[in-house]
């Protein structure tokens, strides 16, 4: 599939900038006028790098950003169109205020909130975006703004602590690889001179470290190469779809980490959920944003038939029991919700639950890496020592 800029007019005059992907020019032409768009400029679009691709996006901290100023600026009673001009005169980070330079431009133009962030480029995901629509058609946009606020806040929170939590063990391993490659060019040779010299028979484990110490003398600047350049195709292996099933199935089955997995997914679909009730969504739409919204590809795999059950007059309780991965008590929570109509309720206060659920798991896999991390330095050390000092002592002996 090649991919094709294209420069088109809506029905309201509006100029909308995209790229799409086709077979060819004629079947990108045919997808852009589907969309009931007017053509003004289509070609294909030439990838200078397959390293750098512009995100058209905002990235969660940058997202999160925008609405905690945005939310701050509507509540105080500001207009929307005013709200964003005084964000406009404030904001610092560039890709944020062009951005809002889009979408001063689009609601001038008459364009509703929702449409005019939908059409901005860099724009925000597209569950964002239909979160504040309805808002917009239930007047409800101040409240929502506020609530999706604090969603983005404990997205920006959970990655924040999971990458705060990986920050040491990190640190250690890059300091151990420095060590032992400095032990391996500079202090090994040294002592397989000498051994060379005493004729002495040595064990494998000190042959084996004197070999590998040959290796990365002579050889360490292409084994760098070769190992930079596996990364970054892993790295870009791991974009593909079917990789990152075949991974997050492994994750979900994993014992321990499965838990942290399914309680911050859970906890996320919840005020997902929450917020797409109170914006005015039906729960099947209210669904399916929120199941498309989770990190886990298993998890959505487990939960995406329900919002077509719910549409055949299925009860979300029973579906989400049948899921088999919720805690049960949750779910007596959320049967009693749809029963007297509060299941907005009943979502926000299962987030705030497991909220501290997801904080102490992270606390706990962080206290889990580090001396794992250590153990596994221990290991290193203790072979690289004992396979210098053997031959000593057995020399010794020999005296």
């Amino acid at each position: 599939m090649r991919k094709y800029f294209f420069n088109a007019m809506d029905s309201s005059g509006s100029i909308i900038e995209d790229v799409i992907e086709a077979n060819n020019i004629d079947d990108a032409k045919k997808i852009v006028q589907k969309q009931k768009l007017v053509i003004l400029k289509i070609n294909e679009k030439k990838q200078l790098s397959f390293l750098f691709k512009p995100n058209k996006l905002l990235s969660l901290k940058q997202t999160s950003q925008f609405f905690t100023n945005f939310s701050i600026m509507i509540s105080t009673g500001l207009t929307v169109s005013d709200a964003i001009e005084s964000l406009i005169s404030t904001e610092t980070d560039k890709k944020i205020s062009r951005m809002l330079n889009n979408i001063a431009q689009n609601l001038r133009r008459g364009e509703s909130l929702a449409y005019s962030i939908k059409i901005s480029k860099p724009s925000i995901k597209s569950e964002l975006i239909e979160m504040i629509e309805s808002a917009e058609l239930n007047g409800k946009l101040p409240k929502v703004l506020k609530d999706m606020n604090l969603l983005l806040d404990m997205k920006t929170k959970i990655q924040q602590r999971i990458t705060n939590a990986l920050i040491y063990p990190f640190f250690l391993f890059i300091i151990t690889l420095i060590v032992v490659n400095i032990i391996l060019t500079q202090v090994i040779p040294q002592f397989a001179l000498t051994f060379q010299n005493a004729g002495a028979d040595l064990p494998r484990i000190t042959q084996f470290l004197f070999n590998l110490s040959h290796f990365v003398t002579n050889f360490g600047i292409e084994a760098a190469v070769i190992l930079g350049t596996t990364i970054i195709g892993i790295f870009y292996l791991l974009k593909n779809d079917t990789v990152k099933s075949y991974i997050s199935d492994l994750f979900i089955k994993t014992p321990y980490l499965n838990q942290f997995i399914i309680n911050t997914n859970y906890n996320l679909f919840c005020r997902q959920m929450s917020i797409n009730l109170l914006s005015g969504l039906q729960i099947d739409n209210a669904l399916n944003l929120s199941i498309n919204a989770l990190p886990s590809i298993s998890i959505k795999k487990i939960l995406k038939h329900i919002p077509e059950e719910i549409r055949k007059g299925s009860n979300l309780s029973k579906e989400l029991k049948q899921a088999g991965i919720f805690p049960a008590y949750s779910l007596t929570m959320i049967a009693a919700g749809e029963e007297t109509g509060q299941l907005v309720d009943i979502f926000d206060r299962l987030s705030s639950q497991l909220n501290t659920q997801v904080d102490n798991s992270i606390e706990r896999l962080s206290k889990l890496i580090e001396p794992t991390i250590i153990i596994i330095i221990g290991i290193i050390v203790s072979i690289i020592a004992f396979g210098i000092l053997s031959p000593i002592l057995s020399m010794n002996e020999i005296v």
